[in-house]
Parts: C-alpha cells; structure tokens; sequence
C-alpha cells in the first residue's frame, strides 16, 4: 500500500505570545479553533466561484459543542454563508455561537450576513480574521456588538498556539484576496513538475509525462480554483496545451499567453475559445497581422508598450482577477520572480532522472551566483501524491492584518481623486466601492434566473454582460439596482 503522509514546516506567518492559562482555557480555545478551522475549510469548497469576493464560511455550534448548521458562499451573487447555516441550524441558533472564517462584508451596504445572524438570535461570534478591505475592516464587527452580541476575533481578543494555527487557515484560505488588497496584483502560484534531477522536459523538450495521473488530478484541482492559467509562447509552441480544469463541472479560468514576438503557431488547442477566453499579451506592434487572425477566432489580444510580468500582473488586477497559476518554462519563471510577483511555489517531483545538460530547468536565471542568495521558502508543505512528492512554500509571507486594524471610531479616507468617469460608460455597473473599483467586477461567467420559472436559467459571459442588458428586456426579469456611491 502507498504511503500517505503530509509534513508542514513552522511558518513565520504569524508570531504572537501565549496569554491563556490553565486547563479550562485551552480546551475553550482547541473547541474555537476547531470550529474555526472547519469555517476555513467549508469556504474553500468554492475556491474559484467567489472572485473577486472572499472564500466565506460559516459553522454554528451549541453551547454543548454540537454543529446546527453550516454554510458557505457558493459563488459571487449568492446568498451569503451565515445566511445558509442559519437556515440550517433553525432554532438552534438562538443562543448559539457562530464561527467566521472572515469578517462578513463582500459587498459595500450589504448586511444580509449581519442581519441573519442577529434574527436568528446568535448570542457569540467568532471571527478569524477581520476583512483585508480597508473600507469594510472593522464595520460588521461593530454592528453585531451594537445589537449586544460578544464578537471574538482570534490574535485580538485572546491568543494561543492553537487559535494561531486556526486563524492562519483562515489567512491562507483568503490568500489571493490579502495579496491583492496590500500588493495590487493579482496571488500568483507558480507550478511546475520535475524529474528528480530538477528536469521539467527532456533535452529534445518532450515532457509528457514528469509526473503521475494523481499530481495531474490535482493540478486541474490548482486550476479549477484559479482565475486564469498563464504560459509562455515557448509551451505553447512546444505542448500546445488546452489548460483547462477536465474535471468536467465548476469553474474553468482564462487562458494566457505571454509573448514578446507573438511567434505562435497559426493553429493550437488555445485558439479554441468555444468553452472558455484565452488573453494574448504582447508587445506593441507585434505581428499585426497575426492579431487580426487571433481576433477572428475570438481570442483577445493586448499589447503593452513595454511587455513584463509586473505590468501584466497589474493590468490583470485592475481587470478584477485575484489568482493566477503560472504553468510556463524557465525563463518567463525566472522573470516572473525577479519581477516580485510569485507569492507561492508548487512543485511535483517526480521519482525519474532524464539527464541531459541542456535538458531545461523550472527556473531560469536569476543572476544569483552564491547559495546564499538562494530565496528560501516559508510555510512549507510536503506532501506524497501517488510516486510523486509534492512540495510547497510561499516566497512572501501572507500580509498579517493586525498591525493596521483601525480604531472603533476611526474614518476611511475616500482618494479624492476617484471619479465615476463618463456615465454613458458606467451606467451598466451595479457600484462602486469606496476606492474606485467595480465592487461586482469579475471575469467569470455568471447563470441567472431569467424567464418565469424557477428552473429557467441563462449564462453570461461576466457580470458586465448581465448588467448591460436593458431592464426591460425579455431576457432579464430579475430586479437590480443601478447606482454609484
């Protein structure tokens, strides 16, 4: 029988002191956590429906430690996670304590998460972490306490090695949304599988196949829970690989390539945009005549005046993206790191030897000369998959929220300089957030209700398509508010 067995190092994520005592303490702080670390996981179910929103859950427990309900947000738009463990729990909330993952707040004024947890008459709330928005950190908190229910947020209110392991599955579930909050660009994993003397292809480039069905299985899983996959021309040329999820259901992310030439091949699986878009980024004036071919089979091409991954990354967070899963060779690896934007490694090593000095690397050079530039990951995870051993770490730490947590009493500061631009541009949008962007912004497509029975659904290609549609057309029947604060 295989062996099956998963190390995790200790992480610098989080260092705080030990301030509980005695025996009674820290069996009330093991029953948080536990309960805390199952809200993270229940959220991570959706990992890749919620973007650009966070990964919500929601568990209620009895005074006797009993589950009642649970809950997690499904995907963007639906009803939120304390709604749905309410609705599970019944009358057993009334007196009952909820667990948070995350500080509600996914949308700007929408308190439907509060609401059904004051109603249902919950009388504690613990929360692990406080929203990474700045504009909403800190406000459902102080409205569960104003209707007189104890609100308890883990490395404020009391601290224990336990509680710091729960409160940091609720950091790493919410990763992508931290990141972008304090870095502006997207969370971005690099993945990558490789022979056990570091070769992700042979010397002739051949690379089907390093690592087993198992650590492909789970790669479609690393893909299925991303916004978009991103691969150099190189892999295209070499591969020509589909990128998709193959898991048959949920969500299927973007496809980009990156490209200084644009020196792709006319026909490849990634031009077939019938099931899901592939972005083409590029340097300006690249092979213009290729683009037009690219257009015409419905692939979206951009071109940037000078072409890097720091200002892809930015472009595609102003787009509304929150992760991205680099699949590509060594050398668009090696820029991407130089460029501070890979926050995470992922690496399947396989049990084989190639050999070949001129068989590629994962990771091209990075000028590095002595050991002692080597970057060191942290949080490190080691984990067997089948034959393969997969090891992962992050290059950034994940931001901690607590050193910026505002006061009860304190303001945002609004950028003056925000404008909602031209009306006939906008007017489609649903809101704006207090810092300018698109709070219903999303590349993903959406299904909503759109004829008189229940089971009458429609797709659109993102929430811009659903809300540009005309209030009185036949094929929109569900109300929604146009405004912008």
């Amino acid at each position: 029988m295989a062996l099956s067995f998963r190390i995790c190092s200790s992480s610098p994520l989080i260092c705080r002191a030990t301030l509980s005592n005695g025996d009674n303490s820290r069996n009330y702080h093991t029953t948080d956590a536990a309960f805390i670390r199952r809200a993270a996981d229940l959220s991570e179910m959706s990992a890749g429906l919620t973007s650009p929103h966070p990964n919500f859950g929601c568990v209620i427990a009895t005074s006797s430690g009993k589950v009642a309900g649970e809950g997690y947000l499904y995907a963007q738009g639906t009803k939120p996670a304390e709604a749905l463990a309410v609705e599970a729990a019944g009358e057993f909330s009334r007196g009952a304590t909820a667990y948070l993952n995350m500080e509600p707040g996914d949308c700007h004024g929408d308190h439907t998460a509060v609401s059904a947890l004051v109603q249902a008459g919950i009388e504690r709330v613990v929360v692990g972490i406080r929203h990474p928005l700045q504009h909403l950190r800190g406000s459902a908190i102080r409205e569960l306490r104003s209707h007189g229910i104890e609100v308890n947020v883990l490395g404020e209110d009391f601290e224990s090695k336990v509680l710091e392991d729960a409160r940091k599955s609720c950091l790493l579930v919410n990763a992508p949304l931290i990141h972008r909050a304090c870095s502006r660009v997207p969370f971005s994993v690099l993945k990558y599988a490789m022979t056990l003397d570091g070769k992700i292809a042979a010397s002739s480039g051949h690379a089907a196949w390093i690592s087993s069905k198992l650590s492909r299985t789970r790669v479609f899983e690393l893909r299925g829970g991303s916004d978009a996959v991103i691969v150099g021309g190189n892999t295209v040329r070499q591969d020509d690989p589909r990128l998709t999820a193959r898991h048959g259901q949920g969500h299927t992310p973007t496809r980009i390539v990156m490209t200084q030439s644009l020196d792709l091949p006319e026909k490849a699986n990634l031009w077939d945009v019938s099931e899901v878009s592939t972005i083409v980024v590029t340097q300006r004036g690249a092979r213009k005549s290729f683009q037009k071919l690219l257009a015409s089979k419905g692939v979206e091409v951009v071109e940037f005046d000078m072409l890097n991954p720091r200002e892809v990354m930015e472009y595609f967070h102003l787009r509304g993206y929150l992760s991205i899963l680099w699949e590509c060779g060594g050398t668009l690896a090696a820029s991407a790191i130089s460029s501070s934007v890979i926050h995470k490694v992922v690496a399947f090593v396989a049990p084989k030897i190639i050999g070949g000095s001129k068989a590629p690397s994962p990771v091209g050079d990075l000028g590095m000369v002595e050991m002692t530039q080597a970057l060191n990951l942290i949080d490190v995870c080691y984990e067997q998959v089948g034959p393969d051993m997969l090891v992962s770490g992050f290059l950034q730490p994940i931001p901690d929220l607590l050193p910026v947590i505002p006061s009860e009493d304190a303001t945002v500061e609004i950028d003056p300089s925000v404008d909602p631009f031209e009306p006939s541009i906008i007017f489609f949008y649903k809101t704006w957030d207090l810092y300018g962007s698109f709070s219903n912004f999303s590349p993903h497509p959406i299904r909503m209700p759109y004829g008189k029975e229940n089971d009458d659904y429609m797709t659109w290609s993102s929430v811009e398509h659903y809300y540009q549609v005309p209030h009185n057309s036949p094929c929109k029947m569900v109300s929604c508010s146009f405004k912008k604060t």
